[in-house]
């Protein structure tokens, strides 16, 4: 099954100016705060702390395991044997587990178990499948989200099967090197890497023994060979990677160099924006073009990808991201609210996020458009 607000009062921001920073001074985006926080700890290490299917995992400070739907209430009860594991919701299913029989099945998002409590192993649904384990024969088996079984396997190897292109991550037996399976338990590319990561725009990152980054496609060819001293996903086109001389720049799906190498870090891109960093370590947003559309600010050194128009940003503090202070922003750079919660705040999932101030303690925060 294993596989990433002291603010209480409500919060609307229709235009707000921001003198002497060089962002941009108005926004149609308004941010609201629940008035009420929630008794929230991140479900960890099954769940990223964002919003699935409009469902939230999470700890409460006493141990136990809820979901909570987006106006902060527990979603659903769950019979007393049916325990959540503290999974999210992929596809509108999520593992469960019978505290009587130890076995795991699933539930939708009503929280009616589906798919009963069957399997020794159950792991998130991608694709439309997920891998079981059955309890009596300890086989693997792919199912579908009815439960049905689609194929038995064998593999060797170890493999949560999160499924990207039909294919998902594995690891050899013993040695750890990576490679990637089919849906029918087959090693579709060798085992032969020391890091990779899923597919994304039909290529997947990989180290190889060098110690050296580049990208393969689904069946397994090095098309853009590894020459890199890191890199990142593929996304909207583009991957940011590092060169010998420790400078970041972006690529295209031919390793063409289409930004050049003059960042000190860079993220991927997301709503057609990239967070990258100056030799001051400030955070900045260029487009796909590299042009920096909002500006590097002294105040943010870490910032998320945009998520619906939205991005959180911040700086942390005695070397410890989860010390700092962070804020959400619009595609503008203006600041939607102050900056007080921690890195561990999510980004935006069908208009929610989750703001987090202190363990047992975050604010469900919500976005709205109006017109101007």
């Amino acid at each position: 099954m294993l596989k990433k607000l002291g603010l209480a009062a409500l919060i609307l921001v229709t235009s707000l100016s921001i003198t002497g920073t060089g962002w941009a001074a108005s926004s149609a985006t308004t941010i609201e705060v629940s008035k009420s926080p929630l008794d929230y700890n991140i479900a960890r290490p099954l769940s990223d702390g964002a919003f699935h299917d409009g469902l939230l995992a999470a700890e409460t400070s006493a141990g136990s395991l809820v979901y909570y739907n987006t106006k902060g209430a527990k979603a659903f009860s769950l019979p007393a044997e049916i325990k959540p594991v503290g999974e999210d919701f992929h596809e509108q299913r999520a593992v469960v587990k019978n505290t009587k029989t130890n076995l795991y099945g699933y539930i939708n998002t009503k929280g009616t178990l589906v798919i009963p409590c069957q399997y020794a192993e159950a792991h998130s649904f991608s694709e439309g499948k997920a891998k079981v384990t059955i309890a009596d024969t300890k086989e693997n088996a792919i199912i579908d989200r009815t439960g049905k079984i689609l194929s038995h396997f064998k593999i060797d190897g170890d493999s949560e099967y999160v499924l990207t292109d039909g294919l998902a991550l594995a690891y050899a037996p013993n040695t750890g090197k990576i490679g990637f399976v089919n849906t029918s338990g087959q090693v579709a590319i060798p085992y032969q890497y020391k890091y990779s990561r899923s597919f994304s725009n039909g290529l997947a990152i990989i180290q190889n023994s060098k110690g050296l980054y580049g990208y393969i496609n689904t069946a397994g060819k090095e098309v853009i060979p590894p020459q890199y001293q890191s890199g990142g996903d593929f996304s909207e086109g583009l991957a940011p990677v590092q060169n010998a001389k420790g400078k970041w720049g972006f690529i295209n799906k031919q390793g063409k160099v289409v930004i050049p190498f003059k960042f000190m870090d860079a993220q991927d891109f997301s709503e057609g924006l990239a967070s990258v960093k100056n030799a001051k370590n400030e955070v900045g947003f260029i487009d796909k073009t590299g042009a920096l559309v909002i500006k590097y600010q002294q105040k943010y050194d870490v910032a998320s990808p945009f998520k619906e128009g939205i991005a959180l940003v911040g700086k942390q503090t005695n070397s410890s991201v989860s010390d700092g202070k962070f804020g959400y922003i619009n595609r503008q750079g203006q600041l939607l609210t102050k900056l007080e919660y921690r890195s561990e705040s999510s980004s935006f999932s069908n208009g929610y996020a989750v703001a987090f101030i202190k363990p047992g303690k975050a604010f469900i925060v919500s976005k709205h458009s109006v017109s101007k």
